[in-house]
């Protein structure tokens, strides 16, 4: 189950895009990385399935992408993310999107 979305997780959420995803990864565009967007929706019906890969991150896409050089979530942050990103899906002119 996920945690609900609170004004204190948008907040913890966001900073931890900006320090950990944001090198790579932009909203809706490609950077160095797919979009987050495109990424996300993958997942919409199916966020436990994004928590895991979020705990455990393989390559998607190796022959387009390289691969996640990152430090796996722990479950509570796996499941903080995967909250918010959902919430920023469905909810696209929030405040806090990234860009």
């Amino acid at each position: 189950m996920l945690p609900p979305v609170t004004p204190e997780l948008k907040t913890q959420a966001h900073e931890y895009f900006e320090n950990e995803c944001r090198g790579c990864h932009r909203w809706a565009r490609k950077f160095a990385a797919p979009p987050m967007r495109d990424n996300v929706a993958q997942y919409a019906e199916k966020p436990e399935e994004m928590v895991k890969y979020l705990m455990h991150p393989t390559p998607k896409h190796p022959d387009e992408w390289p691969a996640m050089e990152i430090t796996p979530l722990t479950e509570e942050q796996a499941k903080m993310m995967t909250a918010w990103l959902l919430y920023i899906l469905k909810n696209p002119d929030d405040p806090g999107r990234p860009k």
